[in-house]
């Protein structure tokens, strides 16, 4: 009798399997319900894939209502007094300035403004906030590709009226932001950009050179309305046939080479 008891399971053993057992159908159920359920599949994954493809290029902007925006716009309206009475004293018109919303390169918050009259030709501002105040990082003169840009009474730049003025993208593949300015012109508002190609500097900027890839020079100022779009730039091709005013126009593409440090024409 001893023996056959001693081969009875205790009534807490069988009480502690159903438990065990009652546990994994749960998780198995549950595993069949996350399996089935149409939510839990693929279209997250492919929702962020097509936006990362589609959206435009995206650069962290401070709002208008930001203290360090605020103080920037002090600083530009002083710069701009003082260009204004430098055309003055030269007998210039002075055409007022554009400027791009303050970004951040990292965590620095950068700008650029655009001038319209300079004595040296130093029109171009690039502005960095470092120690609690904004500062003049550095200076560019007019695009060289830019008609009359050797008359300093010329308006090289639209006024303050135009929208969206300058502009901002992430088009260089080294996570810095790029300025693009808008220029004035006759039929339409061609663009130049400014680049930093070195991600470790904020004193390294330039105009972007776009090589057309069909014998014309290399040049920087890109026609016919550029504007960012997601990692290219997009801008319009008229054929001048028959004129310029009546033409037909295409769309451009253009991606930035790191390795030859321009922006070529991608492939029709």
């Amino acid at each position: 009798m001893e023996a056959k008891r001693s081969k009875r399971i205790p009534s807490g053993t069988k009480l502690s399997i159903s438990f065990l057992l009652l546990a994994v159908a749960l998780v198995v159920l549950t595993l069949v319900i996350v399996a089935t359920n149409p939510s839990s599949k693929s279209p997250k994954t492919k929702a962020s894939s097509s936006t990362s493809t589609t959206a435009p290029s995206i650069v962290a902007t401070l709002s208008n209502s930001d203290p360090v925006a605020a103080q920037l716009k002090g600083l530009i309206a002083n710069l701009s007094n003082q260009e204004a009475a430098a055309a003055s004293s030269a007998g210039v018109t002075y055409n007022g300035y554009i400027v791009s919303p303050a970004v951040l390169d990292g965590t620095t918050p950068i700008a650029l403004a655009a001038f319209s009259y300079d004595p040296k030709s130093l029109n171009v501002k690039i502005f960095t906030y470092q120690s609690g105040s904004w500062s003049i990082s550095d200076q560019l003169s007019r695009p060289q590709g830019l008609e009359a840009q050797a008359n300093p009474s010329y308006p090289w730049m639209v006024t303050g009226s135009y929208s969206p003025g300058i502009t901002v993208g992430d088009v260089t593949q080294n996570g810095e932001p790029s300025f693009m300015i808008p220029l004035l012109f006759a039929d339409n508002i061609p663009g130049s950009f400014v680049i930093q190609t070195s991600p470790t500097s904020l004193s390294r900027w330039h105009y972007a050179n776009f090589n057309p890839s069909n014998g014309a020079k290399y040049t920087d100022v890109l026609a016919r309305n550029p504007k960012f779009s997601a990692t290219e730039i997009i801008s319009s091709y008229d054929n001048c046939t028959p004129n310029c005013a009546s033409g037909k126009t295409t769309q451009q593409f253009w991606h930035f080479d790191p390795g030859k440090q321009e922006f070529v024409l991608a492939a029709s």
